[in-house]
């Protein structure tokens, strides 16, 4: 039964990572677009530094809680198969859109960005329950 439930785990880590990878266009497109002031340029200058990183965060507060509370995110090999699985396939999708190289880069790198600051807080949190016990 242990066998089962970490297999299980690790293919919900996989799953959860590629899906994440296509969640944040359907997060851009039905809920940032859709409620974003008409007036807000969310497609020109501000895209990289707002809109990109916004709809990541979004799916991520999806995705990612769900890998975490259930799946064991905090553990660093699945915190790095989920980021894996997230950068392909997001660059997968990206590149069949045709996608410069540049503009999946930025994207890949804000991916990066989240999973490293997910890492470091995983950190904090195991030494900081470890010195408590």
């Amino acid at each position: 039964m242990r066998k089962f439930k970490v297999t299980r785990s690790w293919i919900g880590i996989v799953f959860l990572g590629l899906t994440h990878g296509i969640l944040e266009d359907l997060m851009f497109i039905r809920v940032i677009v859709e409620y974003m002031p008409a007036d807000w340029d969310i497609t020109g200058d501000l895209f990289f530094i707002f809109t990109v990183p916004l709809a990541q965060l979004m799916t991520f507060a999806i995705t990612g809680t769900l890998a975490w509370h259930f799946l064991g995110l905090w553990q660093l090999p699945k915190l790095i198969t989920f980021w894996g699985c997230w950068v392909i396939a997001r660059a997968i999708f990206l590149s069949l859109l045709y996608n410069p190289i540049q503009d999946i880069a930025i994207y890949l790198a804000w991916i990066t960005l989240w999973c490293v600051l997910v890492g470091l807080y995983a950190r904090a949190k195991h030494t900081s329950a470890r010195s408590a016990s």
